[in-house]
């Protein structure tokens, strides 16, 4: 890209290889008084150009506050984590960076690309308890799941509740892939569990043997 400089004295605008303004002979890099414009513009017959005020040079910023907004909305509605990787604050959690442990709700979305994250010792109704693949060559249809949840879910929902997933009180579900997900590669299945009576739970189900 060929770089620009302006003249201080006549405010013509050069190119990068001049060393001088090719209008009025200034030197590039020189300072140039009101007096010395005014002497110029005398000379030639023209009139002082005026620099824009210092506040127009700022307008190149404008899109500074913008982004601190968006990055500040981000940082507070988007759920942080303890020391050990539990959530320590509610906020919104991608469904690529649920943890085994994780509380969640969700709203009515078809389509599940972030959840509401939750610390498990508040008001929540779902619980992550497994995350897994699952390699098929089509993505599973209702019809296939429950044979899916049976391969990839119903041990680990034992080994991290403390009892058989059919001796349990408690339902589990998966997020699966979205087709358009499938298609690109994606096999990434989340176990979840959820109390179908208390939907209001307000501790981990990890080890609570129900």
């Amino acid at each position: 890209m060929n770089e620009r400089w302006v003249c201080k004295r006549c405010f013509a605008d050069n190119q990068d290889i001049d060393s001088a303004c090719a209008r009025c002979g200034l030197a590039r890099g020189s300072e140039a008084s009101a007096e010395d414009q005014a002497a110029w513009a005398t000379q030639t017959g023209g009139t002082v150009a005026t620099q824009p005020p210092p506040w127009r040079s700022w307008l190149r910023f404008w899109w500074i506050p913008l982004l601190l907004i968006a990055l500040a909305v981000g940082y507070f509605t988007t759920a942080r984590r303890a020391d050990d990787g539990s959530l320590a604050t509610t906020g919104t959690v991608s469904i690529d960076d649920l943890r085994v442990g994780d509380c969640f709700d969700v709203g009515d979305e078809t389509e599940i690309t972030d959840v509401d994250g939750v610390p498990c010792t508040e008001q929540h109704e779902y619980e992550v308890f497994a995350l897994d693949t699952y390699e098929a060559d089509a993505l599973p249809g209702d019809a296939e799941l429950g044979a899916v949840f049976d391969a990839i879910c119903a041990d680990p929902f034992a080994a991290y509740v403390g009892v058989d997933y059919l001796d349990s009180e408690l339902y589990g579900s998966m997020i699966t892939p979205s087709e358009e997900s499938w298609a690109d590669g994606d096999r990434g299945f989340i176990c979840f569990l959820y109390d179908l009576d208390d939907p209001d739970l307000t501790a981990s189900m990890r080890g609570a043997g129900r």
